[in-house]
Parts: structure tokens; C-alpha cells; sequence
């Protein structure tokens, strides 16, 4: 089984297997499937700083807008992580602490996955959204067919719009929209509205842009946490 070895900034160590085909990473137990803790500093994020998913080139690492960002060290190469594919042995770099000097401490995972795990069947299609800002249009991009999807409400409107600016500032990467930010973008202050009205808006959505609402490849679920809106394609990445 795929696993992290997992080093914190203090020295200490401890060992994560990769169960699901996505793992949370973050600074909280209660919102992450791995916890990077203690974090007194609060440099990393509570709610998803980013997270590994199993595709069909094997695991990514996917940055979730996270203010002091995701790197991922290859040999002796640091990069900013935009969205790539984990080789064997590399790891994934989180700052964890910054000392009164402003020396960075980091969090290092180290990948391992022993037996080359990759999903099986064909490739998918790729298929994402766009949305044209100034004529306010959403398309469906599978493939060569692009497909505008008409009679969306105003208040679809700004989900979308608000789920794809925060894609676009993470360099066209999609970004986990947690319920409450969902909730200030679309109704803004009038505070009686709720998670619940959240989950009925998605759902109503999906029934326009999704092909299938009930497994949708456009506006996926995060379980416990929000909703990501595909608005790019994930091409795929050499190692």
C-alpha cells in the first residue's frame, strides 16, 4: 500500500497509509485526513491545505490555494506545486515554522508507494468547465464538444463564479470551496442561510451540467468540507 513518511519540523515522525483515492492534508484532525500538528504559528491551513488524490497517472499533489502554498522536493529541485504527479521517494515540503530569524521550518511526507499501484481501464475523456466572464456563459468541454449550459439562476451564476476565480489565483489548479465560503459568496451577508441551502444549490446545478448528477465529474463533493468545480483539464505530467 502507498504511504507517507511523515517528518515535522521539530523532529518528530510517524507513518500514513494512503487508504482512499483522497487524502486531506491540513492543520486540524477534525477537517484532514492527515493532521500536521502542533501548528502554533498557524502556517498551515485548517481546512485542506492540499491534498493527494489517486488519478489516472498515479497520486497527485494538488495545492488548495493555501496562502504559504505546497512544495514538493525532487532531488536537490524545490518546486511550487501546481498540480503534479508524485514520483517514488519524493516529498512534499509544508511550512511548519519560521524562526525569530525567519528561518523556515518544514513539514517533509515523504512518498512511497512500493508495488507502482495505478487504477485500472481506459482513460477517461478529459472534460472541464468554462466560464466567459463577460458574457456570463458556462460551457462543457469533453474532448472536441464544448456545450453551453443555458438557464442558469443568478445565484448559480455567482457560485460559479466565485468557484473559478479562486481556480484561476491557484494557477487554474481546482480549489476545495469550503460550505461557509460558498455561503458569504453567493448570499453574502443575509444570515440566514445555511449549509443546507449550500448542498440544494450544488444540487440543483448538477442537474444542468452534469451528464449524471448523481456521480458528477464537474462539481465533485469533499466530503465533510465543500465542493471543487473542474474549470481546467489536468494534463498529464512527466515524472
Amino acid at each position: 500500500m502507498p504511504f507517507l513518511n511523515i517528518v515535522g519540523p521539530d523532529g518528530r515522525q510517524f507513518q500514513m497509509d494512503l487508504e482512499k483515492d483522497t487524502v486531506t492534508i491540513g492543520r486540524f484532525d477534525q477537517f484532514n485526513d492527515i493532521a500536521l500538528s502542533p501548528d502554533p504559528q498557524q502556517l498551515i491551513t485548517r481546512k485542506v491545505h492540499c491534498t493527494l488524490e489517486h488519478g489516472l497517472y498515479g497520486w497527485w499533489i494538488v495545492d488548495n490555494g493555501s496562502v504559504n502554498r505546497t512544495f514538493v522536493l525532487c532531488g536537490n529541485d524545490v518546486q511550487v506545486v501546481q498540480g503534479r504527479t508524485l514520483s517514488e521517494g519524493e516529498s512534499i515540503r509544508i511550512l511548519g515554522k519560521l524562526s525569530e530569524t525567519g528561518k523556515p521550518g518544514y513539514w517533509e511526507l515523504t512518498f512511497s508507494d512500493p508495488l507502482g499501484t495505478r487504477p485500472s481501464g481506459p482513460p477517461l475523456q478529459v472534460a472541464y468547465l468554462e466560464y466567459d466572464w463577460i458574457q456570463a456563459r458556462l460551457y462543457r468541454i469533453e474532448g472536441p464538444r464544448r456545450q453551453e449550459i443555458r438557464e442558469l439562476r443568478p445565484q448559480e451564476h455567482k457560485l460559479i463564479r466565485y468557484m473559478e476565480q479562486r481556480n484561476w489565483a491557484n494557477g487554474n489548479v481546482p480549489v476545495m470551496c469550503s460550505y461557509e465560503e460558498l455561503l458569504a459568496a453567493v448570499w453574502g451577508e443575509e444570515a440566514y442561510h445555511t449549509e443546507g441551502d449550500d448542498n440544494h444549490l450544488i444540487w440543483e446545478l448538477r442537474k444542468k451540467l452534469e451528464p449524471d448528477p448523481k456521480a458528477p465529474r464537474f462539481l465533485e463533493t469533499v466530503r465533510g468540507l465543500g465542493y471543487r468545480l473542474i474549470t481546467a483539464p489536468r494534463a498529464k505530467e512527466e515524472a
